[in-house]
């Protein structure tokens, strides 16, 4: 026992590379669990685990963490052995030491544990809603170790038989179908459900409560059910329609049958994240599932089918095969994101979706451009480093490379190559390099040396493109270098040297394309010599920004309706965000700004908020009140008579098309612009609304509730608080409590504050309510104090995944005395999870400090030569 203990002792101090020994595999899990959330707050377990060892044992580790381990037995060759359990809590792991040594071959572990039903939404958690308590899994990345002992690692798959003993009346959902129900004593059932295929523990799915289920909708033979709370039946026919639909595609592009026994889609009240994968059970927040149609904005279907199949494109890509670790999560992330776009603009081809797909990308790259980004590819020792890595770069960044080499082999060949790496590796795990393999047996070239750079490197490129006239013609020279946030005085020799296989297409007039495989610095291409104008990155097909010279730009700006419209958008992303990385002076933007005055795209005018709001807000403010005012004027001075003239209210026949611009123009000359007609005719336009929800155009609600919380008194924030729990749909009850952001009376700051630690504020929206506020310029100090002065309470009611976005925004208090106050505060109170988040933040103070002291003064002379 003192050399087993001595043994133990190093694994515990040599344990930094938070992975379990590999001659330990789970074959099996019969898994018990007896929950009753109406009853009590604990639940308790057995799971029994099948295990293959490689070699003899001494000893077994596995997860377990916040649990109590009251029984552990290792069952070899029919002879139990007691073990004794040493917990090891920095690994998140548990130590059985069995009485005698385990030779290699089979075995199985009996181990009956408790736990709590947590309130962080981790875990095994409890919800509520309308007086009914639930209990709900979210085990993604590593948190099946809260729920159950298990290896908890992605390579370790092994099938799993679950039963649950709980009320009568509570409904059970888990991964398989029902098997049989058994009646107990005192009012308790225990249901039984199939065994399932070989899974990831991540993906085990659990749910119990008061449910109801809809009729199904089949795709293929494959049975569609939403399980919901009581009361929403009603609202379950769009996310059915549109999982129907994504479901039916999918099958047909990966070639092979859903490959599990049911499909359920639960609306879970209380949620961390968008949704999860569960195989066969896949739970989402209520707004993504639970829609009426008649209040419902468009932006917000679009938002719910893209989600929907974001999540059953994981059914083959990420459960069906999933990752070997969480390093390679992009393979399951990268790859749902860009099929969910894809599938659903060939569905609705009306909804313009890559569009949507543009905004989500430019985000990306904002966030790529930083010193403190990461690869695709990252290293993951810890779960905390598993959870940072749910990001923009692994979904969003991942997903453009992916858009970007299904282009360069063309569409046949992609689908070819991922249907080869979905077979071969069906129930298994991955590297990157096996889908390379599988790519490039279809496409017969040489995959990984075009995607390697984007996958493994962080960053991207600066395409810089000029055109030059030749003796037989034009030219266009490229050259190639990294984008940094802080613009060419980044670029070091090293760093000048990182370069990328970068598939190039432009568009070099209004209907040719011009391609290159940009592999070195610098490359010419001939181009005709009439040619009116070069878009340097057509479609918006590649991960990288343009650089225009500056006869290429101009020639642009006078061409804008002859660009698609996703090169308007990408034309005003990168031009701004060209700006202020200091590759371009704020006098390139503006004009082009004001070239839009007719914008006919709601999409390209949803680009334009983003920087009018930093104008306004950062930019103008830290120069001076009149120079803000002025820029609100100006603002509203180009897109005001576009909204005069298309009207505030809807019109009977409108296509969605008009009734987002319009929505776009309010946001920009209401609520960016404040100017006082349009402010009164939102004011308006609230006051009805409060009376009656069909009385305005869903897609105009969001920037009315904002002039009407800028606004408000007490009377008006009791009616939003009141609407944000007892409205009849999720989408109007979220938009209600989003809106309390707003307000800027500072007793009524308080208040909301107040909020977030009561359940008036669901889990699920405290991080992120927190984030509105310190974006609201009239609440950021406030809330910050608030933050501060809370944050035990505060940090008990934010899930770890959400807290990276409260850490997001805190550039927005300005100065660098904030940023000394942030930095410290978070030293003091470490959050593992958002590490990476709080130096991207302090990053952003130290750039938007720079920004400002560069362009406020180009923007004040900007500014006076107007008048």
């Amino acid at each position: 026992k003192a050399s087993t203990r001595k043994a133990s002792t190093r694994k515990k101090d040599a344990g930094l590379a938070f992975r379990l020994p590999s001659h330990v595999k789970p074959l099996a899990y019969r898994l018990h669990i007896e929950v009753d959330p109406y009853v009590e707050s604990v639940y308790r377990g057995e799971v029994e685990i099948d295990l293959q060892l490689s070699r003899r044992a001494s000893d077994i580790e596995l997860h377990a963490v916040e649990l109590a381990i009251t029984r552990a037995t290792l069952v070899v060759a029919g002879t139990e052995l007691a073990c004794e359990v040493e917990p090891h809590p920095h690994r998140e792991t548990i130590l059985l030491l069995p009485k005698a040594k385990a030779p290699a071959g089979l075995a199985s572990l009996r181990i009956a544990f408790s736990g709590t039903l947590r309130s962080d939404l981790r875990g095994f958690y409890a919800a509520s809603a309308k007086a009914r308590k639930y209990a709900f899994t979210q085990l993604e990345a590593a948190d099946a170790r809260r729920f159950f002992p298990c290896f908890d690692e992605p390579a370790c798959k092994a099938r799993f038989t679950i039963s649950v003993t709980t009320g009568e009346a509570n409904t059970v959902v888990s991964n398989n179908p029902v098997q049989r129900v058994e009646s107990c004593e005192a009012g308790r059932k225990t249901v039984h459900f199939t065994q399932t295929p070989l899974l990831s523990t991540y993906l085990v799915a659990l749910a119990v409560g008061e449910l109801e289920t809809s009729e199904p909708v089949f795709a293929d033979g494959v049975a569609i059910r939403l399980v919901h709370v009581p009361g929403s039946q009603h609202l379950t026919g769009f996310a059915l329609d549109a999982a129907r639909e994504c479901l039916g595609r999918l099958t047909r592009y990966f070639g092979l049958p859903y490959p599990y026994a049911k499909l359920d889609l639960v609306a879970v009240p209380d949620f961390e994240i968008g949704a999860m994968e569960n195989a066969g059970a896949v739970f989402f927040r209520e707004t993504l599932l639970l829609i009426d149609e008649a209040t419902v904005s468009l932006p917000e279907k679009k938002r719910a089918a893209e989600v929907i199949c974001h999540e059953l494109a994981h059914m083959w890509y990420g459960n069906l095969v999933t990752m070997r670790f969480w390093d390679d999560l992009w393979l399951n992330e990268a790859f749902a994101t860009w099929m969910a776009f894809d599938v659903v603009a060939k569905w609705r081809p009306e909804w313009k979706m890559w569009n949507d797909f543009g905004h989500s990308r430019n985000s990306a790259l904002h966030l790529d451009a930083l010193d403190n980004t990461h690869p695709i590819y990252t290293e993951v020792r810890t779960p905390a480093d598993a959870t940072e890595n749910f990001d923009l770069i692994t979904y969003e960044k991942g997903a453009a490379v992916v858009r970007m080499l299904e282009r360069y082999l063309g569409p046949g060949t992609f689908q070819k190559g991922v249907r080869i790496y979905i077979k071969r590796h069906r129930e298994g795990n991955t590297v990157a390099k096996d889908l390379w393999r599988a790519l490039e047996e279809a496409a017969g070239q040489d995959v990984e040396r075009v995607v390697h750079a984007f996958i493994t490197q962080p960053g991207f490129p600066l395409i810089r493109i000029e055109r030059r006239d030749t003796k037989s013609g034009a030219e266009l020279v490229l050259e190639q270098e990294r984008f940094h946030a802080r613009g060419p005085r980044a670029q070091s020799k090293s760093k000048a040297s990182q370069r990328w296989a970068v598939p190039w297409v432009g568009r070099v007039g209004e209907r040719k394309l011009a391609r290159q495989l940009l592999t070195t610095q610098r490359a010419r291409i001939e181009i005709p010599k009439n040619t009116p104008f070069v878009y340097g990155n057509a479609d918006e097909g590649g991960f990288f920004r343009p650089l225009h010279a500056p006869r290429e730009l101009r020639a642009l700006v006078s061409a804008l309706p002859k660009l698609a419209t996703s090169e308007r958008l990408g034309l005003l992303h990168h031009q701004w965000a060209l700006v202020r990385a200091g590759y371009a002076e704020l006098d390139t933007f503006l004009p082009l700004m004001a070239a839009l005055c007719a914008e006919p795209e709601p999409d390209v005018l949803r680009a334009l908020v983003g920087p009018c709001e930093w104008l306004v807000d950062d930019l103008a403010e830290s120069a001076s009140a009149d120079i803000g005012k002025a820029m609100q004027t100006h603002i509203a001075q180009v897109f005001a008579p576009a909204m005069e003239q298309l009207g505030f209210d809807a019109r009977a026949g409108e296509s969605d098309e008009i009734r987002l611009r319009r929505a776009e123009l309010v946001t920009l000359v209401a609520v960016v612009a404040e100017a006082e007609s349009a402010r009164e005719q939102a004011e308006a336009r609230c006051q009805s609304y409060l009376k009656d929800r069909l009385s305005l155009d869903a897609n105009l609600v969001t920037p009315v509730l904002a002039v009407g919380a800028q606004n408000a008194g007490a009377a008006r924030l009791s009616a939003y608080l009141e609407a944000s729990t007892s409205d009849p749909t999720p989408q109007e009850r979220r938009r209600f409590r989003m809106a309390l952001g707003d307000v800027r009376d500072a007793k009524l700051v308080d208040s909301v504050l107040r909020l977030c630690l009561t359940d008036r504020i669901p889990t699920q929206d405290v991080a992120l309510l927190l984030a509105r506020l310190l974006s609201n310029r009239h609440a950021r100090v406030a809330t910050w104090g608030f933050i501060k002065a809370e944050w035990p309470s505060l940090r008990e009611r934010m899930p770890a995944m959400l807290v990276s976005r409260l850490v997001e925004v805190t550039p927005r208090l300005r100065g660098e005395t904030y940023r000394k106050e942030v930095a410290s505060f978070f030293a003091a109170n470490p959050v593992p999870s958002a590490a990476r988040a709080l130096r991207q933040a302090q990053e952003r103070f130290r750039l938007d400090a720079a920004f400002r002291k560069r362009a406020a003064p180009a923007l004040r002379r900007w500014l006076s030569e107007l008048r």
